[in-house]
Parts: structure tokens; sequence; C-alpha cells
């Protein structure tokens, strides 16, 4: 979720409720500079407990998934497929992907594409895919991210996602 996003709610709750910012900001315990600066979308330092206090007085609705939601991560990987294509706009096939991630082997005829998908995607867009993957076949969580940094070294990916740090 975007800072922006998240600002724009506050602000529109906030008026909804007929509050000012310097009311709002001195209920939860925050300055109303920063409560401007989270309403203008600007990137603030504000804690999660003053964030999560801040949508409670707002009744902002806030809800966290008590289990890994492994629809939307698999909905996250047909995303992520959907915009790559490579020479002749050849399209990465979801199965070619899933092999690829779950054996570590690098697809002949796909490197580009797989090459794209590991260096474009969001970060959040590939942890879903690590657990979609994983989800949908008997390889572990960290062996798929194990097999992601093989076909990434393969490809030359210099993404530090990908990048072996310890």
């Amino acid at each position: 979720m975007k800072v922006a996003t998240v600002g724009g709610v506050v602000r529109s709750y906030r008026r909804a409720s007929g509050i000012s910012q310097k009311d709002l900001a001195s209920m939860v315990g925050i300055s109303r500079a920063t409560l401007n600066y989270l309403e203008s979308g600007r990137d603030i330092e504000i804690g999660a407990g003053k964030l999560l206090a801040l949508l409670d007085v707002l009744g902002v609705p806030f809800a966290i998934p008590g289990e890994v939601d492994h629809k939307h991560d698999d909905a996250t990987l047909n995303k992520a497929i959907k915009g790559i294509t490579g020479k002749g706009g050849k399209k990465l096939p979801r199965k070619v992907l899933v092999e690829a991630l779950t054996t570590g082997r690098l697809p002949i005829g796909y490197e580009s594409q797989i090459e794209q998908l590991l260096d474009t995607a969001p970060e959040a867009s590939i942890l879903a895919v690590v657990r979609a993957v994983s989800a949908s076949s008997s390889v572990s969580p960290m062996a798929v991210w194990k097999n992601g940094r093989s076909l990434a070294k393969a490809v030359g990916s210099t993404r530090k996602g990908w990048i072996q740090t310890g």
C-alpha cells in the first residue's frame, strides 16, 4: 500500500468526521505537520503504533488476513507474467515459470522473459510469486527463492533482491 493511498483515506475520513487536522493529531498524539504530510502523500516517519491508532480513531476498516492469501498470490503471479514477452512477442507461460522456479533450471527459449520478470516485477510481486509457486508445488518457499537466485544469476540480474546476502 502506498503512503498516498493511506493519506487520502485518512483525509477522507477526517473530513467526513468534521474534525480539523490539529484536533485529530492531538487525539492520536502526533503533530499536525505529520498528519498534514501523511494526508498529502508525502514520505513521513510515523510509527506503526501511531498509524494504527490514527486509523482506529477514525474508524477506518483495516484487516490483516489470519493466513497467507494464496488466491491473491496466485492472481499476482498471473498478473506478473501477463505483460512479459520475449523476442517475437513470445509470452512466458505460467507452467514454464513454475517449472523454472521449482527446478532452478533456465528454460531454453524463455531466457529473456525470465530476465524481464526477475528484473522488473515489483518486490511484492516477486514475493507473491515465490509463495504461489511453493503453494502449487511440493517445493518449499526457501527452495523456490534459492532457485530464483540461480535463475537470476544465469540471466545476469543485478537486482539486489536476487543477490545472495548471507
